[in-house]
């Protein structure tokens, strides 16, 4: 791809549908010992590294990789394998334990993409199992995951992130985790996602295991995946890979009800981000007109291309706290919120519920949150320097990124 190194592409080029299939090895570098290194390495980082080995295993690779790098893909892929099937099948007992109790239950994030959108489960890997309940059932959902063996956290701490957040974290010996969901954002995030219309759309999937599970719809899914982008500063490529493959497996996709949905949660920026960068990246099959649709603002397309997306993805930016802020900024909908979002980060109101979990981990205080302001601005005004509002260079970028 036009601007990258070639491991960068290499990376890029073989996390898309076509995988190894589209990939020209024998002009790529890859029969090099430090261009392999790069490449795994940078997959890795952009936790792509499973989607890739499987992606070599298929195009029947492996040894020839091996021969040259050094590197045992198979040993690694089989561990990977090994992995995905432990939780995979602890999953499984997860969703049948809360069955049955008796707590209607919807499976999300990784594990429901992995059953859902995904080939081989040594593609998509998770850290945690996450599941929505509605929350007249978290007591219970909570009681039957204790009699599998988890255990919840304090009860202070319990207390707190009832209090301002949307979900309580189980762990088990083994070090299996579970999430248990009663929203999808913070008490008093912006935007909002719906949780009552994740659980009423939900559709039921077989797992690899034989288990019945609920996941979101193919179009929840995307807004799902729009909201976790913009809290982690589009700094993932993974998320990327996950939306193209929820689009391309969805026969059904509709496309009209996530337009709808997207500006009633306030996710049309998110979205529209979201879906251009995957379409660049991944060639993504969006339909012509979609993301315009969405009616982002002029100012706000202009700034969110002034931000360099694709090297926000590649090079993971959005995960200085200036970057990150200004895309939740120019990703909100309208000037109200943008300006109401911007007292929040400029009063520590944004900040306030994870400095009660996690003390010390936020700055806080007039001084510092004074100077976090400073730097945003300083950041947004080094984007352009003609002019705090962009000029013609500024909309040549904006017209490159998003397309006339």
């Amino acid at each position: 791809m036009v601007g990258l190194s070639a491991p960068l592409a290499a990376v890029v080029s073989l996390s898309r549908r076509l995988g190894a299939d589209g990939f020209t090895f024998e002009s790529s570098g890859a029969q090099a010992v430090s261009f392999l290194t790069v490449v795994f390495a940078r997959a890795e980082q952009l936790s792509v590294l499973g989607l890739i080995l499987v992606e070599l295993a298929r195009g029947g690779r492996l040894e020839e990789l091996k021969s040259v790098s050094g590197f045992d893909i198979a040993v690694h892929l089989h561990s990977l394998r090994r992995q995905a099937a432990m939780w995979d099948l602890e999953t499984d007992s997860v969703l049948r334990q809360l069955s049955q109790a008796g707590v209607s239950t919807v499976l999300l994030k990784g594990a429901a993409l992995r059953f859902t959108a995904y080939r081989d489960s040594a593609e998509r890997t998770f850290g945690d199992i996450d599941v929505l309940v509605p929350k007249d059932s978290l007591q219970e959902a909570v009681a039957a995951l204790v009699d599998r063996g988890y255990e919840p956290d304090s009860g202070q701490k319990i207390k707190l992130y009832l209090e301002h957040f949307h979900h309580l974290i189980l762990r088990k010996p083994s070090g299996f985790v579970a999430e248990v969901h009663w929203a999808l954002e913070p008490v008093k995030s912006l935007p909002g996602l719906d949780s009552a219309a994740f659980l009423r759309d939900a559709r039921w999937v077989v797992t690899p295991e034989g288990a019945r599970a609920r996941v979101p719809s193919p179009e929840h899914m995307v807004l799902h995946l729009a909201q976790q982008n913009l809290d982690d500063g589009f700094s993932q490529l993974r998320r990327l890979v996950d939306v193209d493959r929820v689009v391309s497996t969805a026969s059904d996709f509709d496309w009209a009800q996530l337009a709808s949905e997207s500006k009633q949660m306030w996710m049309q920026g998110a979205v529209a981000l979201t879906l251009r960068l995957a379409e660049l990246l991944l060639g993504t099959d969006v339909p012509a007109g979609f993301i315009h649709g969405l009616g982002l603002s002029r100012a706000a397309r202009t700034h969110l291309a002034l931000l360099d997306p694709v090297a926000l993805v590649l090079e993971r930016r959005g995960q200085r706290r200036a970057v990150s802020e200004l895309l939740l900024l120019w990703c909100m909908p309208d000037v109200p919120t943008r300006l109401r979002t911007l007292k929040e980060i400029g009063t520590g109101e944004r900040d306030r519920p994870w400095l009660t979990i996690a003390p010390g981990s936020f700055a806080s205080g007039t001084r510092t949150r004074v100077a976090a302001v400073a730097k945003l601005a300083a950041y947004q005004a080094f984007l352009y320097p003609a002019a705090l509002f962009g000029t013609r260079a500024s909309a040549r970028q904006r017209d490159k990124f998003w397309g006339r």
